[in-house]
């Protein structure tokens, strides 16, 4: 198993907040009935509420990749257009 993490950091627009926050669960929820998907969990900033984190966790970069595919992450994609003032994805691997 190739087990791949990802950690997604957005920071969004103050007045999309409760927009958002929805949508983020749509995501969420979508995502953890994935083939592939091992963990997927939205994570919220103590000292910047804008900023949300997701940590994911993927048996592979097959997995990561149909994922992507995926309607619920199409719309997502879509939603957030224009209500994010920064996004960062960055993919890790398990070395220790």
């Amino acid at each position: 198993m190739e087990n791949l993490k990802i950690v997604a950091t957005i920071v969004i627009k103050e007045e999309f907040q409760d927009f958002l926050l929805e949508e983020f669960k749509k995501i969420v929820d979508g995502t953890r009935n994935e083939t592939g998907n091992i963990s997927y969990v939205l994570h919220q900033d103590i000292n910047n509420p804008l900023k949300y984190v997701i940590l994911e966790d993927w048996e592979s970069s097959k997995a990561i990749r149909e994922h992507n595919n995926t309607q619920h992450y199409i719309n997502f994609k879509t939603a957030i257009e224009g209500k994010i003032d920064n996004i960062y994805t960055s993919i890790i691997k398990e070395v220790y």
